[in-house]
């Protein structure tokens, strides 16, 4: 074994005793480390690398020699492999390569975006553009729930530390593995898709520690919030764009076109203003709202899509929105 894997062991170590002591950086203090046995110790990373590790579909590792392995795509010119992290899981082993890469652009001013969405995550829809439009969410883990119940339930019927067990467990964590891996697909499509029409999206700063602890807690963890977010950050930083997390708060009470607070329940699924008259659905008047927050002032018309209003008689609203710069 390679000394620079021992020492990211001894890292590893370090790091779960310091969280357990003395806490992350906002204080909050993890779980006592317990012993990893074989079966639990699944990842190995390897940080010391010939000029030219890869060949073909063979990967050299350290100590070990060439490996070969299924390409999944080849890494561009400027590129530097810093680290490797091979793991174990259920369907086989796999590597995955740090890069350094020195070409990153600048992202760009927030004065000098033309094209800013804002987006409001739901459980209805993945998620509603201020523009309208929205994206249908998945539930990948409840249309799979039938079948790892029926897996879960051969799991529990077999006798530990049989190779019986063994195999179901395994089975059992192809399955879960599947719903994870096609959630993770979705997510970075739909993150591809945001920034490639838009150089600027702007979200919610949510809690999601938080809303994993009420009812919608399995829809909250089906949907995948908080991977999607980190997704669609760190995305738009490699491409020079702009991701801005926003308060949340009262986005979804208050009226996009007077600003004026409207008290609504959770049931209440369209916004209107009794002050300006403005009407729309509930989440496209939050997105709206989380937009102007992010870029600090109204944005140009075409963000908008704008009903008529409930009370008057032949009487529009009156937005005065400016264009964007």
């Amino acid at each position: 074994m390679h000394a620079n894997v021992l020492q990211d062991c001894v890292k590893r170590v370090d790091f779960a005793f310091k969280r357990f002591l003395k806490g992350d950086s906002s204080g909050n203090r993890s779980g006592k480390p317990r012993f990893k046995s074989k079966s639990r110790y699944k990842s190995l990373t390897f940080s010391a690398f010939s000029k030219n590790p890869i060949q073909g579909n063979k990967l050299m590792l350290p100590k070990f020699g060439w490996v070969k392995m299924v390409y999944h795509r080849p890494i561009s010119d400027g590129f530097k492999i810093k680290t490797a992290v091979v793991t174990r899981k259920s369907d086989g082993y796999y590597v995955t390569l740090s890069l350094q890469d020195d070409t990153v652009p600048e992202v760009i001013p927030i004065e000098q975006v033309s094209n800013p969405i804002g987006i409001d995550m739901g459980l209805k829809s993945f998620l509603i553009k201020s523009d309208g439009s929205e994206i249908p969410i998945p539930q990948y883990y409840r249309k799979a729930q039938k079948r790892l119940k029926k897996i879960q339930k051969a799991v529990s019927r077999s006798k530990k530390g049989s190779n019986n067990r063994k195999k179901v467990v395994n089975r059992l964590g192809k399955a879960h593995k599947k719903v994870a891996d096609t959630r993770k697909y979705f997510h970075f499509k739909t993150a591809k898709s945001l920034l490639d029409n838009h150089d600027l999206v702007a979200h919610e700063k949510l809690n999601i520690k938080g809303l994993a602890k009420t009812k919608m807690a399995k829809s909250v963890l089906d949907a995948g919030w908080g991977q999607f977010l980190s997704i669609l950050s760190s995305k738009a930083e490699n491409a020079g764009l702009i991701a801005v997390a926003v308060n949340p708060k009262n986005t979804s009470q208050n009226c996009s076109s007077c600003g004026t607070k409207v008290p609504k329940k959770l049931k209440d699924r369209i916004h209107s203003c009794p002050h300006c008259g403005f009407t729309e659905d509930r989440d496209v008047n939050a997105a709206i709202n989380i937009l102007k927050l992010a870029v600090g002032h109204p944005v140009g018309s075409k963000a908008y899509r704008v009903s008529e209003p409930i009370g008057g008689v032949g009487k529009k609203p009156t937005l005065n929105l400016k264009r964007s710069v």
